[in-house]
C-alpha cells in the first residue's frame, strides 16, 4: 500500500501558507519532507506536527518584533548623583 504524501502546494493549501513557506521550513530542517525527483514530497503527519508546533520558519524570529524588542532598558536603579 502506498504512503499518501503531499506537495508543497498541496501542504500549503492545508496549512494556509504560500508554498515558499512550506519550502523554507523543508530547507531549514523544520518541516520533515523527503525528495521525489525534484519536488518536495511531505506526509500529513509531519504536516500536522509542523502547524501544531505554530508553522515556524527562519524569518519569523528575526523579522517579527516581541516585547522586549520595543521596550527600553530598564534602569539599574543606582544613581550616584
Amino acid at each position: 500500500m502506498a504512503e499518501i504524501l503531499l506537495s508543497a502546494a498541496e501542504a500549503a493549501e492545508i496549512a494556509g501558507c504560500h508554498k515558499d513557506t512550506i519550502r523554507r521550513a523543508v530547507h531549514f530542517g523544520l518541516l520533515k519532507a523527503q525528495m521525489v525527483g525534484k519536488v518536495f514530497a511531505i506526509s500529513p503527519e509531519n504536516l500536522k506536527e509542523w502547524i501544531e508546533a505554530g508553522m515556524p520558519n527562519h524569518r519569523r524570529k528575526s523579522t517579527r518584533k516581541t516585547k522586549t524588542d520595543t521596550q527600553p532598558p530598564e534602569s539599574s536603579g543606582n544613581s550616584d548623583d
